[in-house]
């Protein structure tokens, strides 16, 4: 006989380290201790008779048998929050999207009103993903992550990214070649600390360089606009955010191809409502056209 978890507060848990990849951001997640998190992770695998992580000093990993149940407590326990928002809602519940943050304020949000016109009965609820991975809101349907696809999800490609070096046209104007751009502050985005290197032909920012960590592109794009220095535009996803702060390219027609790409994604084997499934289809249709504009 299948013996019944008798705690679903172990799901809870279990669900929340294998989205975040950490006990100690699931504690921070769920207002728990991390102690709390992992004798409650132990509790479940002693339950099920396997291990669900793999632990290392620099976080935790699934299991192969983790994977298998990740897609199956997320969408679970989605479902019963969705049914919970509905209950409250009596317009039904909304669709929650998260979003990359450069992604959504640079790219997302001019388009969206062209969605909103075409799908007056959609109501959006969307969430900024911060820092690496990207962890979507456990109600999140859909969500638009940069980087990899994390196990137990499936998904579409949108569009990769090219790495450009823009500054205020103050600046800009005194740069021709990389060694001026060394001259000159450097503003690097702290979860992303080897894209300048990348832009220098090197494997790490030269030591005499002059370098200012941020946590966001959107942080990088502003600074530079004030004229604290020279940041990395991530064209396309940042066009609009280029235009907005008045930057221009310090070395044009020089830019670099990045190595990773934006996704749109969904837990593996959910099953999309009908208003995921036109959010789906428009903003993979978007993408396409982005995709031929920039050739990427």
């Amino acid at each position: 006989m299948t013996k019944r978890i008798p705690s679903l507060n172990w799901l809870r848990v279990f669900e929340a380290a294998a989205r975040s990849g950490s006990f100690a951001r699931a504690a921070d997640s769920l207002a728990m201790s991390p102690p709390a998190v992992s004798q409650q992770i132990r509790a479940l695998e002693a339950h099920l008779g396997r291990p669900l992580f793999e632990r290392a000093a620099a976080g935790v990993k699934l299991t192969e048998a983790g994977r298998s149940l990740l897609g199956v407590v997320g969408d679970a326990l989605g479902r019963m929050e969705m049914a919970a928002a509905s209950l409250a809602a009596p317009g039904g519940p909304p669709l929650v999207v998260g979003v990359s943050m450069a992604f959504s304020v640079g790219w997302l949000a001019p388009r969206l009103p062209g969605f909103a016109s075409a799908h007056p009965d959609v109501t959006l609820e969307l969430h900024s993903l911060l820092g690496r991975p990207e962890t979507p809101p456990r109600t999140a349907t859909l969500w638009i992550a940069f980087g990899p696809p994390p196990p137990g999800t499936d998904g579409e490609v949108l569009f990769g990214e090219r790495l450009q070096p823009v500054a205020h046209p103050r600046i800009a104007g005194r740069i021709r070649t990389l060694d001026d751009a060394l001259a000159h502050r450097l503003i690097e985005v702290a979860d992303h600390r080897r894209n300048w290197a990348q832009i220098l032909g090197s494997e790490v920012i030269p030591g005499d360089a002059q370098v200012t960590y941020v946590d966001t592109t959107l942080s990088a794009l502003a600074l530079a606009g004030a004229g604290g220095g020279i940041a990395l535009a991530r064209p396309p996803a940042s066009d609009d955010l280029v235009q907005r702060y008045g930057l221009v390219p310090c070395l044009p027609g020089f830019d670099v191809r990045g190595i990773e790409e934006y996704h749109v994604l969904h837990l593996s084997g959910a099953l999309l409502d009908p208003q995921a499934k036109a959010f789906l289809s428009w903003i993979c249709g978007e993408a396409a056209k982005t995709r031929q504009k920039h050739d990427l």
